[in-house]
């Protein structure tokens, strides 16, 4: 029986199909990594050409500063329901999510931003500090890697 070459065609095409289903995965992710948290398996250095060659930035007053996909200052204190100001100087969308709402999003769209909402690249927005007093572990929802310690007293 001779096979045609539409069907040779056919069953090559079928076999890469049912071989492409294998894909690659590493047997270790890095610590604090976790593939389901956009961002959390990031990993960023200095002479990246998207991320800041280190240099530090000073926060103003009352305001946290987003710069080489880290907070500055990495500790806020301010009082309940103080506006403060998030400042965005990296090239990546960043806000201030409570790491428990990090942890545990309400749905599947859930970008978190429950302290501070999303702030474009370059650009400011003022959020209020939580009413409640305590001391608050922040991440920005996308890129987890990025931790902010908020004393409210």
């Amino acid at each position: 029986m001779r096979t045609s070459r539409a069907a040779a065609g056919i069953g090559a095409l079928v076999l890469f199909a049912g071989l492409s289903g294998f894909t690659y995965a590493p047997s270790a992710n890095p610590p604090g990594c976790d593939p389901n948290a956009p961002g959390s398996c990031d990993k960023y250095h200095s002479d990246d050409p998207y991320v800041g060659g280190g240099q530090v930035t000073k926060a103003a007053p009352k305001t946290v500063v987003m710069t080489n996909f880290s907070f500055l200052p990495a500790t806020v204190i301010g009082k309940p329901g103080e506006v403060w100001t998030e400042d965005n100087e990296d090239i990546a969308t960043h806000n201030i999510t409570t790491q428990k709402r990090a942890d545990h999003p309400k749905s599947k769209a859930d970008t978190g931003g429950d302290i501070a909402p999303d702030v474009m690249s370059h650009q400011k927005k003022t959020f209020k500090m939580p009413t409640k007093p305590g001391t608050y572990k922040a991440v920005c929802f996308y890129h987890q890697n990025m931790v902010l310690t908020i004393v409210v007293k």
